[in-house]
C-alpha cells in the first residue's frame, strides 16, 4: 500500500523527470500539471508572506482564522499538484502509447527496444525519463525532426 508521503516523494521524482518542452503541452496533461505545480512550488511562499504581513498591517481587516485557513490551502495547492503527478506516475501507459513510446526508444537505442517494452508495461515515469533522455540527446526539435508526432 502507498503512503501518502511515498506518492508525494514519487510525484516530486515524476516533476523532475518529465521535460520542459512547449510541444509536450498539446499531447499531455502531465505537461501543464507540472509546469503549475513548479509555479506553486515558487510562488506560494510569496503568497503566504503576503498573507502573514497583511494580516499583522491590518489586524482588523484580516482575522487569524481566516488566515490560517487560507495558508492551508496555499499550501495544498503544491501537495495536490505533487500527489496527482505521483498517482500517475505510477501508471502503465495505455495501448495507444506504446506504438510511440517504442519508435522513441528505437530511435535511441536501435532494434533491441521492441524486446524490452514486450517484456514489461512502461509506465508514465518510464515515459518522462525517455522524453528527458531523448531531447537532451536530440535537442529541443527532437520531436519534429524525428516526425513521431
Amino acid at each position: 500500500m502507498n503512503t501518502f508521503f511515498e506518492v508525494i516523494k514519487q510525484g516530486d521524482k515524476y516533476l523532475q523527470s518529465w521535460p520542459k518542452q512547449r510541444i509536450l503541452n498539446c499531447l499531455f496533461i502531465d505537461s501543464k500539471v507540472a509546469f503549475y505545480t513548479r509555479l506553486s512550488i515558487k510562488t506560494m511562499p510569496a503568497f503566504i508572506m503576503l498573507i502573514i504581513a497583511l494580516n499583522i498591517m491590518f489586524p482588523t481587516l484580516f482575522s487569524w482564522p481566516a488566515t490560517l485557513t487560507f495558508i492551508l490551502f496555499l499550501l495544498g495547492l503544491p501537495i495536490q499538484g505533487l500527489y496527482w503527478l505521483g498517482k500517475r506516475s505510477r501508471e502503465l501507459l495505455p495501448n495507444q502509447l506504446l506504438p510511440w513510446y517504442t519508435a522513441i526508444q528505437k530511435k535511441l537505442s536501435g532494434n533491441r527496444a521492441e524486446q524490452t517494452v514486450m517484456l514489461y508495461r512502461p509506465s508514465y515515469l518510464d515515459l518522462a525519463l525517455l522524453l528527458k533522455n531523448a531531447f537532451k540527446l536530440g535537442g529541443d526539435k527532437f520531436l519534429q525532426h524525428h516526425e513521431l508526432i
